[in-house]
Formats: C-alpha cells, sequence, structure tokens
C-alpha cells in the first residue's frame, strides 16, 4: 500500500500593523533582534508607552462612561486632590489607572526604558485624559475594538513559506450619530468636518493613538506617509467586521504634543523654517511669540490648549483609492520581511541580512546600537582592531 506524503503545514503568519510592520519600517534590524528567534515576527519595537497608552486610557473611558456626570473633567492626578467625595469605581484616580496598566506590563516583561520615560508617560497620560478626553470620550461608540484580515503577499522571484498574511490592530470608533449630536466646540468633531468636506449619510471615523511626536510633512524618515498607510489599512480591516459603517476618516492622536518637549519644539521650529508642518500658530499670537522666542530649556507651559490639541490631532479622509494604495504599501512591507527570513535562514547571518535603518532618536534608545553595524557606537566598535 503505497502511502501519500504528507502536505507540508501551511502557514499564515500574523502581523500586528503597528507592533510588526511600521516597527520594521523604523528599523529592520532592531525589529528582528526584538523578535529574537521567533517567526514569525510578532513583538514590537516600540511596545511599553503604546501599551501603557492605550490601556490607560480604555479605563479612563470605561470609568468615564459610568461616572460622567458625578465627576466631570478635569480630574486630579491623585486621590488627595478630588473634591466632593472620592469616586466609587475603583482604582480611584488617574495614576491608579497607570498603575495598574503598567504592573500588568510588567508582568508581561514589558517596562519602560527608564525612570524619565517612565515619568513622563505618566505625565502625558493624565494630560490627554483632563485636556484631549473632554473632546474624544463623549465620541466614542467602541473603545479598543479588534479588528483583523487576511490578505495575499505579492509574487516575487524569492519563494516564501506562505502565500498570505494575517495582519491585526486596535482601535477606537466613532461614529456619524455622535459627531453630529456633539456640541460645536468640540475640536475633533470641528476638525473631522474641516478635513472631510463631503461627510454624508452613515459613517464612522476610527481613532488610534501615538505615543511620539506630529511628524514632518514629506519628512526623510517616512513617519508622515505611514500614519496614512496606517489608518487607511485600519479602514479596510474595520469594513471586513458585520457591523461596521463605511469609514469616512481616521484620526491620529499624537499624545506628546500634548505636552512638547524639547524635542518636539526643535521639530516644530524646524518644520516651520523649512515648510514642513501643516499646523502653525496663529500669526501674532502669544503661542506664536513662544514658538519663535523658545530656547533649548525653556518651558513650553504657556502654549494654548487650542493650540496643543490641534498639533495632537491629525484626520485623514478615507477613499477607497487611497485605501487600495496603502494595502499595496504594506504588502510589499510584508514581502521585503519575509524575503529577509528566507535570506537569514539560507546565510545564518542576522546583521548581513536585515536592514539597520533607524533614525537618530531610534538607534538614541536601542538596546542594541553598541553592535549595530550602522550606529556610530557600534560601527567604531566593530571595526576597531
Amino acid at each position: 500500500m503505497e502511502l501519500p506524503v504528507k502536505r507540508p503545514d501551511h502557514i499564515v503568519p500574523s502581523y500586528s500593523l503597528t507592533g510588526d510592520l511600521l516597527s520594521y519600517l523604523r528599523c529592520g534590524l532592531q525589529y528582528r533582534f526584538h523578535n529574537g528567534s521567533a517567526l514569525p515576527p510578532s513583538r514590537p519595537v516600540q511596545q511599553w508607552f503604546g501599551e501603557f497608552l492605550h490601556g490607560t486610557l480604555e479605563l479612563s473611558f470605561r470609568f468615564w462612561q459610568e461616572n460622567s456626570a458625578r465627576y466631570p473633567f478635569p480630574w486630579p492626578a491623585t486621590q488627595k486632590e478630588w473634591a466632593g467625595g472620592v469616586p466609587d469605581w475603583k482604582p480611584h484616580d488617574i495614576g491608579q489607572f497607570a498603575d495598574r496598566i503598567e504592573n500588568a506590563l510588567r508582568h508581561q516583561g514589558k517596562q519602560a526604558r527608564s525612570r524619565d520615560a517612565r515619568d513622563s508617560a505618566f505625565r502625558r497620560v493624565t494630560i490627554a485624559i483632563n485636556q484631549l478626553g473632554p473632546h474624544l470620550f463623549p465620541l466614542i461608540e467602541a473603545a479598543e475594538k479588534k479588528v483583523i484580515g487576511t490578505r495575499p503577499i505579492p509574487t516575487g522571484n524569492i519563494p516564501l513559506r506562505c502565500f498570505s498574511y494575517e495582519v491585526h490592530g486596535v482601535i477606537d470608533v466613532l461614529t456619524h450619530i455622535k459627531l453630529d449630536r456633539v456640541a460645536t466646540d468640540n475640536l475633533i468633531s470641528e476638525s473631522v468636518r474641516s478635513a472631510c468636506l463631503s461627510l454624508a449619510g452613515p459613517y464612522e471615523v476610527i481613532v488610534d493613538y501615538k505615543g511620539s511626536q506630529r511628524p514632518l510633512i514629506n519628512d526623510s524618515e517616512g513617519y508622515w506617509n505611514h500614519g496614512i498607510w496606517q489608518l487607511q489599512t485600519y479602514a479596510w480591516l474595520r469594513s471586513k467586521q458585520p457591523d461596521a459603517l463605511p469609514v469616512a476618516a481616521g484620526i491620529l492622536i499624537y499624545v506628546n504634543e500634548l505636552t512638547p518637549g524639547g524635542k518636539e519644539m526643535m521639530t516644530l521650529k524646524a518644520g516651520i523654517k523649512n515648510k514642513q508642518t501643516d499646523i502653525l500658530p496663529v500669526p501674532g499670537s502669544q503661542d506664536e511669540q513662544i514658538v519663535r522666542m523658545w530656547r533649548l530649556g525653556n518651558s513650553t507651559d504657556q502654549l494654548s490648549l487650542d493650540f496643543r490639541l490641534r498639533r495632537a490631532i491629525r484626520v485623514i479622509p478615507i477613499t477607497p483609492e487611497s485605501t487600495l494604495e496603502a494595502l499595496k504599501k504594506f504588502d510589499d512591507v510584508v514581502r521585503q520581511s519575509e524575503e529577509d527570513i528566507v535570506a537569514e535562514a539560507q546565510n545564518g547571518n542576522i546583521l548581513g541580512t536585515w536592514k539597520p535603518n533607524g533614525d537618530e532618536a531610534t538607534c538614541d534608545a536601542c538596546d542594541f546600537r553598541w553592535f549595530c553595524p550602522s550606529s556610530n557606537v557600534g560601527a567604531q566598535k566593530i571595526s576597531a582592531p
């Protein structure tokens, strides 16, 4: 009796849109080292702050849903500062929301890079809740909605281990009903209507959060376009869910713009000088004077809330054409990543396969810069006799 040959296992690698695809674009070699020896790639490079931010905002939104009438914004940063009694729902304050998420991440082996990074994250998420929350929370229809879909991998000259891949992510969903009913001074609703002039009929708007600054337009690292591709792909994933309405727009929230530090201010000044930023201070305003006179070490506490919110909110219209273009971009990213996996398996050389293409900020925060061939520190060490 002749037995049939067992067919090889059908592999469908799973890619997180932000944790895998955008991390690969940020730096292929750093991504590979963080991924360890697991195939397919699964561990994000920029991990802790993003998950800390999403988790704390979700807990805060759930609290707001149950207690919005009793505890309006702004919320105190500590329990002792609450007026009119401590909330019934625990944890009692923003700090304890953040503590719960931080402890959960610690159990998963994820921690802030340093104490300064941790303190900055706590400060920024507090400001996001108190200053962005009043505009955002009343609009949310569904928080932390998981979206997932499968795509074919483009054909090429190198045989791969798979023919398709799974891509997934997490978004917040806003609907036309809440956007239409909200007060006229809601900056998010105003921003959506300004960016999408032909809104009509039932629609949705999707939201994601970035623990970073607003990128420069057509920046050399590609972060401006990466944000567009990300939201367009999220829109496609959302459209595959049975309860979805047509997605009219996506919103990226750049949390660091709510409390800009030296890095954000230097990027803003460079963007104004080189005409590479789209949100400028009003001519003749105090914001313009603060930005023009700012030097490293100066405070940014006097920047107006309106200016900081406008810098933090980026609305991207969604169209079938723009979505198709973004999907093709990420299909090509997956193709390149899978080709790197094949090449490493053949030559057994990580450094010679995965591209070290991180920018200065990525390299400065990278644990692997000491032996990276593109890092100043690593290059000197490798070339030393």
